[in-house]
């Protein structure tokens, strides 16, 4: 699933607050930075097993950071931005643990983590499971 929509006022700063997307009135002090995150697209298939070389390239093109080649796809980063490179056990032993991790019961299409909130507290739809 991609991520969801997201405004965060003052990130890291004293006054740090998540707001509501359509919050009209929210009051922002001369020089708070207002980060607002627009929903990710998601992708088909499992992430685990997206090629390694592919999210490589991500990295490199800055629309997968390190940290969420490890986390989302379980590759594991070296080398710069510029030149990525795979540590190919590390990658193998963390899919292998991320796949170990599940259990079994994961819905075919996950809707992201803001589906349960929209749903009134559904975790997937009937239609999402095989």
């Amino acid at each position: 699933a991609g991520r969801p929509f997201s405004v965060t006022i003052d990130p890291g700063g004293p006054g740090e607050r998540t707001v509501d997307a359509l919050a009209d009135a929210e009051p922002v002090r001369a020089g708070e930075v207002i980060r607002i995150r627009t929903t990710g697209g998601g992708g088909w298939g499992d992430p685990l097993d997206r090629p390694v070389d592919e999210v490589l390239r991500d990295v490199r093109w800055r629309k997968v950071s390190v940290d969420g080649a490890r986390s989302d796809y379980g590759v594991v980063v070296g080398g710069t931005l510029d030149d990525p490179v795979a540590d190919e056990a590390a990658t193998a032993a963390l899919r292998a643990d991320l796949r170990a991790e599940r259990t079994g019961d994961e819905p075919f299409f996950d809707r992201g983590p803001g589906y349960a909130r929209l749903s009134g507290g559904a975790t997937s739809a009937a239609v999402d499971r095989l």
